[in-house]
């Protein structure tokens, strides 16, 4: 008996240590600051220094670039912390080992992913998110090379607490520039559309475009000749003669300069104004998330030969967590990615009814009503598909005004009915476009809405900032024609409509 008695205390006490001794599992957990929404299996405090690390970048690109509108909330973006690689090839499956992080703006979502097991994921998040920023909050037809200089010059700042250093040097980028590597011609670095036919060419490109802004914002007189050459870009001129007028510079004298300040000592700075330590509040996902999370990410990027064994997996998913929204929710999208809109109502049906302010949900349930009123052939009852669908988005925007993906599905519901566009079409295809500027889409449907309203400038500015982008290449060859055609009408200077060729994916860029 005392033996038993005494065995049993040691499988206790053994088990109590044991138990000690064992890692504590982590979560799932979001956190949500001013600026980001933060989801990953982390711990409490990681998830917290994270999240006060990346509204510290905010709040230092905020001091350089200010926001052109004080007044203007902006939709915060969404940053998935994926554990490795592994993790990241469940939303991307082709993506390269080496990739560190990866941003995507589409019509579904826009999010940014990083591989916690990559030294180099806030490099790559930070250059992302200051693209993210510069077109969300200071949206203007910057030049190609600055749109990347900018990012690539914020990119490797240190953020820690109490010592936030920016314009520091990355290997890499010194790496191609180095000797025998060539360098891209000063003429097509400052060109509005440059030709990079090749993978070298295009590090180099992004080397030089950090070391160009490295080189004009590390003097005053830089500086200032540097805002007047912006400006004279914004106002529709040339690039590279801008550049020419504004600096006194010609390209070959550029490069002379830019190679003798690469030899001297580069320097880096450090920022002596303290930065506010931001609020973050952290909740626990429910237990369903682990098994949604990814798939509802790999719900947003096109679905290949492997579609139908994803809908297997998302329906034995959901069947796992009957009742849990975030599965639910994921089954829905990819319902309606793979045309099965009908089936995509039954499914948000048992949602909304559990929040009837659940905004996405409203959103997906009015987007596959719409599909469902495409195919249908009856006109009495393709207009009462349209018209719930339409009383369902209003419902959406009271629960969630910021969000673009309903002011998107507005105006596709609206469009070719008796009256359009109207004025209240106009504000509905504009207020997509500002909570979401990055997207093609929303500058499109912006640009050709103001363009019926024969409002032709405003359609300039709304195209000019994206035609300029660097990446996307051929994809916005449509917003160059259409931007060609608005200033033809507005009565200005052709620019030429040939577009770059697209940056690749694995780059630490969009």
């Amino acid at each position: 008996m005392r033996i038993s008695v005494a065995l049993q205390g040691l499988a206790l006490a053994l088990g109590l240590v044991l138990c000690a001794a064992a890692p504590a599992r982590a979560d799932f957990l979001r956190a949500e600051t001013e600026h980001f929404v933060i989801q990953g299996e982390v711990s409490r405090g990681d998830i917290t220094e994270y999240a006060r690390k990346v509204e510290r970048f905010h709040e230092m690109l905020e001091m350089f670039l200010p926001p052109e509108n004080d007044d203007f909330a902006a939709p915060k973006l969404w940053i998935y912390l994926a554990a490795n690689n592994a993790t990241m090839r469940q939303i991307w499956p082709g993506v390269s080992e080496n990739v560190a992080g990866f941003y995507s703006r589409n019509d579904g979502r826009i999010y940014a992913v990083v591989d916690l097991s990559n030294e180099d994921n806030d490099t790559t998040l930070f250059h992302e998110y200051a693209h993210h920023y510069m077109f969300q909050y200071h949206n203007k037809a910057y030049p190609g090379w600055f749109v990347e200089g900018f990012a690539e010059y914020f990119a490797p700042s240190d953020l820690r607490m109490g010592r936030i250093r920016y314009g520091l040097l990355r290997a890499g980028r010194l790496y191609a520039l180095a000797p025998p590597n060539p360098w891209v011609p000063m003429e097509t670095l400052l060109s509005e559309r440059p030709d990079l036919s090749s993978a070298q060419q295009a590090s180099a490109y992004y080397a030089q475009a950090w070391l160009l802004t490295h080189y004009m914002l590390g003097d005053p007189t830089r500086r200032t000749q540097f805002i007047r050459y912006l400006i004279a870009v914004q106002n529709g001129e040339e690039s590279l003669s801008a550049f020419q007028t504004q600096t006194g510079q010609t390209p070959e004298q550029l490069q002379r300069q830019l190679r003798a300040y690469l030899g001297g000592t580069v320097p880096g700075f450090t920022l002596t104004q303290a930065l506010p330590v931001a609020e973050v509040t952290v909740t626990a996902l429910p237990p369903g998330t682990e098994d949604a999370i990814w798939l509802d990410l790999r719900s947003m990027r096109a679905l290949g030969d492997d579609k139908d064994a994803l809908l297997q997996r998302v329906h034995a998913m959901a069947a796992r967590h009957p009742g849990e929204r975030l599965p639910t929710v994921t089954l829905a999208k990819y319902l309606i990615k793979t045309d099965l809109p009908a089936e995509a109502i039954t499914t948000l049906e048992p949602v909304i009814a559990a929040d009837p302010a659940d905004a996405e949900a409203l959103w997906l349930m009015a987007s596959a009503e719409m599909d469902v009123a495409d195919e249908t052939e009856d006109a009495a009852a393709r207009t009462a598909l349209m018209r719930q669908a339409l009383r369902r988005l209003g419902a959406a925007y009271e629960a969630d005004p910021f969000d673009f993906r309903i002011y998107m599905a507005m105006s596709r519901n609206r469009q070719g009915a008796p009256g359009y566009p109207s004025d209240n079409d106009l504000t509905i295809a504009e207020s997509a476009y500002r909570l979401a500027p990055q997207l093609g889409s929303t500058a499109m449907r912006a640009a050709q809405v103001l363009m019926a309203k024969e409002k032709y400038l405003e359609a300039v500015q709304v195209l000019s900032p994206l035609a300029n982008n660097p990446h996307d290449g051929g994809d916005l060859t449509s917003v160059r024609d259409l931007l060609a055609q608005a200033r033809e009408r507005a009565g200005l200077e052709p620019l030429s409509t040939e577009a770059p060729p697209a940056v690749e994916e694995t780059e630490p860029a969009d």
